[in-house]
C-alpha cells in the first residue's frame, strides 16, 4: 500500500511540474507574441505615415505647371520649337 502511495505522489509530482512548466512556456510565448504585436503596429504606422508622404507627393507632382517649372529650372529641359540660352562667367 504505501509502494502504491508513493508511485501516486511521485504522479502527482510530475503532473504538476508539467503544468507549472506548460504555464511559464505560455506567459513566455505572450510576452513575445506582445513585442511582436507592438513592433507589427509600429512598422503599420511607419508604412501608413510613408503612404501619405507618396500620397501627397503623387498629388504635387500631377500640377502641370509644377513639373514644367521643375523641368526648366532643375533639368535644364525645354520645349520642341524652343531654344535656349546659356550665359557662361
Amino acid at each position: 500500500m504505501k509502494k502504491l502511495y508513493f508511485i501516486g505522489n511521485i504522479i502527482f509530482f510530475c503532473l504538476v511540474v508539467h503544468f507549472i512548466g506548460q504555464s511559464v512556456s505560455v506567459y513566455m510565448g505572450k510576452k513575445k507574441m506582445k513585442i511582436s504585436l507592438m513592433e507589427t503596429e509600429r512598422n503599420i504606422k511607419e508604412l501608413k505615415e510613408r503612404k501619405n508622404k507618396l500620397l501627397e507627393e503623387k498629388k504635387n507632382t500631377n500640377d502641370k505647371e509644377k513639373t514644367e517649372k521643375y523641368a526648366r529650372n532643375d533639368l535644364n529641359l525645354k520645349r520642341e520649337g524652343e531654344s535656349t540660352y546659356k550665359i557662361v562667367e
